[in-house]
C-alpha cells in the first residue's frame, strides 16, 4: 500500500488530468471497460485488435463488465485511484452524474469535428444521451428500442394465430395459447426492467413523451397523474388475461430468453440488442419482430422508446486523455470498420455506412428510429431509468412494475409509491 501511495503520490505531481483538457500520458495501462457479450463482445474485441495492430505504441485492453454489474463497478471505478482510459456506458442520466463529478472529459470540441461520421450526429437525441450543461462528454454508439415484439411464427401459425397489432388482440391470443398449454409471451422480472419496459412502452402511448419528461423532471407533471396510472392499470390487465407464465416476478431476463429460445413462448418483448442473441445462438424457429401492439388503434402513437444504450467517453483522470481521444477518433471513422463491426453482431450501429452491414431485421430497427427522429417534435425517448436517479427508475418503476405484472400491486398502489419516491430524490 506505501508503494502504491507513493505512485498516486508520484503521479499526481507530473500533472494527471483534471478534465479540462488533454493529458500528458502516464504510465498506467490502457484500458478500455464495457459491457458487450457474445457477438458484441466478439466484435469489441476485433477493433481492440485492429486498433492495436495500427498502434503497436499505445495498446489499448478491454475488461468486460456483467450487465448487472456495470453501475457498481463502473462508479467505484471512476471515483478509485485507476479509472479506465476509455469507458463505454449507457448516457443520459449517466452522463450528468459523471460529468458534474468531473470524472468525464469535456469533447466538446473534438466531437463538433467528428460529428459528420455519425448518422444522428447533429440530433437532438445526441444530446439527451452524452449532453450536460450545453457540453458534450460521449459519442453515439449503438441505438437501440423495444417497440417490438419479437414472435415464433410457427407458434402462431399452428393455432391459427396472427401476430397482434393491440393489447386487446394480445390479450385474446393469450386466451387461445393458455388453452393449448403454450405460454402466449415470455417474461420474467426478477431482474426488474424487463417488466418495467412494457409499463414505459405503455405510458409513451398513454401519457406522449413530453409528458414523461415533465415527469422525470417533475416541472408540470407527476408519476401519479391519471395517464401513467392508468398505463399501470394496463400493465395489471395484461397480466390477470394470462398474458404472462407462471412466477413472472421470481426468475430472471436470462431465463426469460430460454423459454422463448426454446420454442416454449410464442412471443416477446425487449430491445433490439436480441438481435445479436439471434445471431450468436440462433433457435430452430425464424424468428420474427413486429411493432409493440396500440392500446387505442384509433389514436396509434408514432414515438418509440428508445436511444443510446451504448455510448463511449473518455475518463478525465486516467491521465491518458490523449490516448482516449485517439482511440474515439479510430472507433468514429467510417473507413476503420469499427462501426460496421458492431452492425455485423446484430446491433443498430450509427457510425456512418454500418447500416450496409446490417441484417434485414435490425435494418427495419434502424429506419424505424430514423423515421422517428425525422418527425416534427420529440419522438424518442430514452429508457426511463436513465432519466431519473436511481431510487427512482432502478427501484421503484422496475420493482413496482414486477409487482405489477403478478398482481402483487395495485396500479394506484405504484403509481403513488412511484411520486413520492420522486418527490424524495428531489429533496436531496
Amino acid at each position: 500500500m506505501a508503494v502504491l501511495a507513493g505512485s498516486t503520490m508520484t503521479l499526481a505531481g507530473c500533472g494527471l488530468n483534471n478534465g479540462s483538457g488533454g493529458a500528458a500520458s502516464s504510465s498506467k495501462a490502457l484500458t478500455v471497460w464495457h459491457q458487450f457479450s457474445g457477438e458484441g463482445g466478439t466484435a469489441m474485441d476485433t477493433i481492440l485488435k485492429g486498433y492495436n495492430k495500427a498502434n503497436p505504441d499505445g495498446q489499448f485492453e478491454g475488461r468486460a463488465i456483467a450487465n448487472d454489474e456495470a453501475n457498481t463497478v463502473i462508479r467505484t471505478g471512476l471515483s478509485g485511484n485507476n479509472p479506465p482510459t476509455v469507458l463505454q456506458y449507457e448516457g443520459y442520466q449517466q452522463t450528468a452524474d459523471y460529468a458534474k463529478a468531473g470524472q468525464l472529459m469535456d469533447i466538446t470540441d473534438w466531437y463538433n469535428e467528428h460529428k459528420d461520421n455519425f448518422t444522428y450526429g447533429e440530433s437532438q437525441a445526441v444530446m439527451d444521451a452524452c449532453g450536460y450543461e450545453g457540453k458534450v462528454y460521449c459519442i453515439p454508439w449503438n441505438v437501440d428500442t423495444s417497440e417490438q415484439i419479437f414472435v415464433n411464427p410457427d407458434i402462431m401459425d399452428q393455432h391459427g394465430l396472427k401476430a397482434p397489432s393491440t393489447i386487446d388482440e394480445l390479450k385474446a391470443a393469450a386466451g387461445k395459447l393458455n388453452g393449448a398449454g403454450v405460454s402466449p409471451v415470455s417474461l420474467y422480472a426478477g431482474d426488474g426492467w424487463p417488466a418495467a419496459h412494457w409499463w414505459y412502452l405503455l405510458t409513451i402511448q398513454r401519457c406522449s413523451v413530453d409528458t414523461i419528461l415533465k415527469a422525470a423532471k417533475q416541472d408540470g407533471a407527476k408519476w401519479d397523474d391519471p395517464c401513467f396510472e392508468q398505463s399501470a392499470q394496463d400493465l395489471y390487465d395484461l397480466g390477470k388475461a394470462g398474458v404472462f407464465p407462471q412466477g413472472v416476478e421470481g426468475q430472471d431476463y436470462n431465463a426469460m430468453l430460454q423459454l422463448f429460445l426454446s420454442g416454449k413462448a410464442a412471443m416477446m418483448n425487449t430491445g433490439t440488442w436480441f438481435n445479436s442473441t439471434l445471431a450468436d445462438t440462433p433457435p430452430e424457429f425464424e424468428t420474427e419482430a413486429v411493432a409493440f401492439p396500440q392500446v387505442d388503434p384509433s389514436k396509434p402513437s408514432h414515438q418509440i422508446l428508445g436511444g443510446f444504450t451504448n455510448v463511449f467517453g473518455v475518463t478525465a483522470n486516467s491521465g491518458n486523455t490523449d490516448a482516449g481521444l485517439k482511440f474515439l477518433d479510430y472507433i468514429s471513422d467510417p473507413g476503420s470498420g469499427a462501426g460496421a463491426e458492431f452492425a455485423k453482431s446484430g446491433l443498430v450501429n450509427v457510425i456512418v455506412g454500418a447500416d450496409k452491414e446490417m441484417s434485414p431485421r435490425v435494418k427495419a430497427s434502424y429506419d424505424a428510429i430514423s423515421e422517428a427522429l425525422s418527425l416534427p417534435g420529440n419522438n424518442v425517448i430514452a429508457y426511463f431509468e436513465n432519466l431519473v436517479p436511481p431510487s427512482v427508475g432502478e427501484d421503484s418503476m422496475y420493482n413496482g412494475a414486477a409487482a405489477l405484472t403478478s398482481g402483487a400491486m395495485q396500479p394506484k398502489d405504484f403509481v403513488s409509491k412511484l411520486q413520492q419516491a420522486a418527490q424524495a430524490a428531489a429533496a436531496e
